[in-house]
């Protein structure tokens, strides 16, 4: 196998050790290798009055857990990567870290602005989280059971419903308590993570009025007689498609959400929330079939033929492009723009976010990286449709 570059990873893990550190997932496989396990957790846990950090390694059918310090600790996160794993996404108070073995074993690390605020190190207790097993809502949606203990079958959207409102309390800040924040879920689906949304700002003392819409009447039907049961006010769910919803005049959204509406109906709810001058935008997109349809009809620029040959390879090429252009937009138009990952990959494939801040500072340079990614591929994407007026 490809010797890797154990210096940069060493400087990386590192960073485990610090005061700072919130966690880490190392998962995924490099091309020829099979990793001993699948996925790698690790955390701070304080011990017996000393900071360790806990590794917990699943195979695919059980976790084992080791508790590590120092030095011992950084090289069980190197050789994590030498036994062939290929990605790890370190989290840390001051920034998150995106880090991927690349083919040559070179270490590429990507900067994020950072989704935890504090470090827990609880040991000998269930870990905390900012929305607890027993929080109303989860028993009412059916994840938790009568007595507060979330199902088996329902742990992993527990997973993601604790890492959606990790990411929105990094996003709003506590100045916005001063007023209603208006919300608003394009394409809310179950409602789950809208609810989680309105529960979480509204511990934290934010007065939120929430609205989710969505195509199934069934169930904005179902989600309306919960609230109701819930004793929540200021929280509804309305049947409609994310183009044609509008808000009352002067009362426009100040965060939009849309997580994983399919294909095109993500643009939909970004020229939206574009047009609305919503201070937040959170979208996870899904499938993304509008503009590979697009590479289908065109070729590609000189010298990228080979990321076209493969329809998997091409597929994921149009997801990349779609994202890109996609973050670009906002940022040329005022929006503090990043893109990080949602949840990982066990959950869905689909796991990147897009995650904007209006600020009102344009950015030349990034609507020039549109115009230039739209002429050298010989697309138009969605978005940059739903805008051209």
């Amino acid at each position: 196998m490809t010797d890797i570059d154990t210096d940069r990873l060493r400087s990386i893990g590192e960073q485990l050790c610090t005061d700072v550190f919130v966690d880490a997932v190392v998962r995924g496989a490099r091309a020829g290798a099979t990793p001993t396990y699948e996925r790698i957790r690790i955390r701070p846990v304080d011990i017996g009055g000393s900071r360790h950090l806990q590794f917990e390694r699943f195979d695919g059918r059980q976790t084992a857990v080791e508790n590590l310090v120092g030095d011992a600790a950084v090289d069980s996160f190197i050789n994590a990567f030498r036994d062939g794993m290929r990605t790890a996404l370190v989290r840390t108070t001051s920034a998150d870290l995106q880090v991927t073995i690349a083919k040559r074993g070179t270490v590429q690390s990507v900067k994020h602005a950072p989704t935890a605020q504090t470090v827990v190190t609880e040991h000998d207790r269930s870990r905390h989280h900012l929305i607890s097993e027993d929080a109303p809502f989860l028993i009412a949606v059916g994840i938790s059971t009568a007595d507060g203990r979330v199902k088996p079958t329902a742990r992993s959207k527990f997973r993601q419903v604790q890492r959606f409102v990790e990411i929105l309390d990094a996003t709003i800040t506590d100045s916005e308590s001063t007023s209603t924040l208006r919300i608003v879920d394009l394409g809310c689906g179950s409602g789950v993570l809208t609810l989680a949304a309105h529960h979480h700002l509204r511990e934290r003392g934010i007065d939120v009025d929430t609205t989710g819409v969505d195509l199934k009447v069934d169930l904005m039907d179902r989600l309306n007689h919960t609230v109701a049961d819930l004793g929540w006010e200021q929280i509804r769910f309305v049947t409609g498609s994310i183009a044609d919803w509008h808000p009352v005049a002067r009362h426009e959204p100040d965060l939009v959400i849309a997580l994983h509406a399919c294909d095109t109906a993500t643009d939909d709810a970004l020229a939206a929330a574009i047009g609305w001058s919503s201070r937040h935008i959170l979208v996870a997109p899904c499938c993304q079939h509008d503009l590979q349809d697009q590479l289908e009809q065109q070729s590609p620029p000189p010298g990228f033929e080979s990321l076209v040959r493969h329809g998997i390879v091409r597929e994921r090429l149009g997801d990349l492009l779609t994202d890109t252009v996609r973050a670009d937009i906002c940022a040329a138009l005022g929006w503090r723009t990043d893109v990080i990952e949602f949840v990982d990959g066990e959950h869905t494939a689909k796991n990147l976010m897009i995650r904007a801040v209006h600020t009102g500072q344009r950015d030349p340079d990034a609507q020039g990286r549109v115009e230039d990614l739209v002429a050298r591929w010989g697309v138009n994407p969605a978005l940059r449709r739903r805008l051209a007026d």
